[in-house]
């Protein structure tokens, strides 16, 4: 969310906070324990770079101010100043000064309207980008900057993109998967090869169609951000990646079914991946997170690695209504995004949203993709950095929360 220029008119001492008025008559409350807690002063120091010195157990919970004033340096009237030029400043009871500018309060205010809009909210498909995904050059993506920041927009915003042309060399994928972030190594490995070979346990050696779903989602943390490359494709021109936006999906049940609906927000579905001697993965996350406003933020189904649900009786009818409706909208090709990818293309898509999956395969030719995560965080730091280098205004706040609730 960025900043509109609306410039602190008036500020209100209360019991244990002040409250800020700005030019649009809105008020955000500030509270004195929150105002002393993020003092960025350079005895206090600054967390985001590891050198705060200041720690809550230091101070009272109860602390006051022993002056609150509103600055500017010009006599200009408050609503005309620009917000980096009006300040907070505050003197504690102890001796010790804070100064906030206007610009970081209002980045930070957290009334209940602020935190409502700050929610990042993503853009659902429309018929339109079912049909045509965000696709670009993976030369212009490998190669410039600004391609670069474009494609983590369409992530960020659709959950998706795809390049092309990226060819068909074994080490591309790797290469080009540190641009975004760092590799996550599982018990799978760094870099897999989804191709048919009946010698290791793998998804890929079956050929039957494959239903959309979310990778790994026994996995306390699963894989964020999911990119395949085509090396070589089946030459009867079979198995299609289906591609379905798990949010819309989630939309249409919360219209449909909305007791459906928080019953998979609010309920638990365990989840379980075990190979023996190897790994046993047990989790229990909803199929649908959302944030404290219902707002939708992550998306864990696949059913088949789910574990017996263990939740309270009067919510099991309830819930297996919401499911079943819930799966139904996976199956449903209206909602699917089909692709045959070619030799050289490259798939890039959040996991906590997009289900994916494939059409039934043959055994003509050697379908081989490579498959790699990137954890999610990652992703989004590399978009503030490389937004940075651009000179583009970037978010500072955390982006879509994932499938944790």
């Amino acid at each position: 969310m960025t900043n509109q220029n609306r410039p602190i008119v008036n500020i209100a001492k209360g019991d244990d906070k002040v409250l800020v008025t700005w030019s649009d008559q809105t008020i955000s409350p500030f509270h004195f324990i929150w105002l002393r807690d993020n003092c960025r002063c350079a005895d206090c120091g600054e967390p985001s770079i590891g050198r705060r010195t200041l720690t809550l157990t230091d101070l009272s919970l109860n602390i006051q101010p022993k002056s609150i004033v509103l600055h500017h340096d010009t006599p200009s009237p408050p609503e005309t100043l620009a917000l980096d030029s009006i300040q907070l400043r505050i003197e504690w009871v102890d001796g010790h000064k804070s100064v906030f500018g206007a610009d970081w309060l209002q980045t930070y205010r957290y009334d209940t309207p602020s935190r409502q809009a700050r929610c990042f909210k993503p853009t659902l498909w429309s018929r339109a980008i079912q049909e045509r995904p965000p696709s670009m050059s993976f030369s212009e993506v490998n190669n410039n900057d600004a391609s670069l920041l474009e494609m983590l927009h369409h992530i960020r915003d659709h959950g998706l993109c795809f390049l092309q042309d990226a060819g068909t060399e074994s080490s591309t994928l790797e290469s080009f998967a540190n641009k975004l972030g760092y590799i996550q190594e599982t018990n799978f490995g760094r870099v897999q090869d989804l191709v048919i070979n009946k010698n290791k346990r793998s998804i890929a050696n079956d050929v039957h169609a494959l239903k959309p779903h979310t990778d790994e989602p026994y996995r306390a943390s699963p894989p964020g951000i999911l990119m395949f490359h085509c090396l070589s494709t089946d030459l009867t021109g079979a198995g299609s990646s289906t591609f379905m936006d798990g949010f819309q999906l989630a939309e249409i049940l919360k219209k449909e079914d909305p007791e459906g609906f928080i019953a998979l927000s609010q309920n638990r579905q365990p989840y379980r991946r075990h190979f023996t001697q190897d790994v046993d993965l047990i989790t229990d996350f909803p199929v649908i997170s959302t944030d404290e406003f219902g707002n939708i933020c992550g998306i864990r189904v696949n059913d088949r690695v789910a574990a017996p649900l263990c939740i309270d009786e009067n919510q099991v009818d309830i819930y297996y209504r919401g499911l079943r409706r819930f799966l139904q909208l996976t199956e449903d090709p209206k909602h699917m995004s089909l692709r045959i990818l070619q030799p050289g293309d490259i798939a890039v898509f959040d996991n906590h949203r997009i289900l994916h999956g494939r059409t039934k395969i043959s055994m003509k030719g050697k379908r081989w993709l490579q498959w790699l995560q990137i954890e999610r965080g990652d992703f989004y730091s590399t978009l503030r950095i490389v937004s940075d280098r651009l000179d583009v205004p970037r978010d500072e706040n955390p982006l879509l929360r994932g499938a944790y609730s």
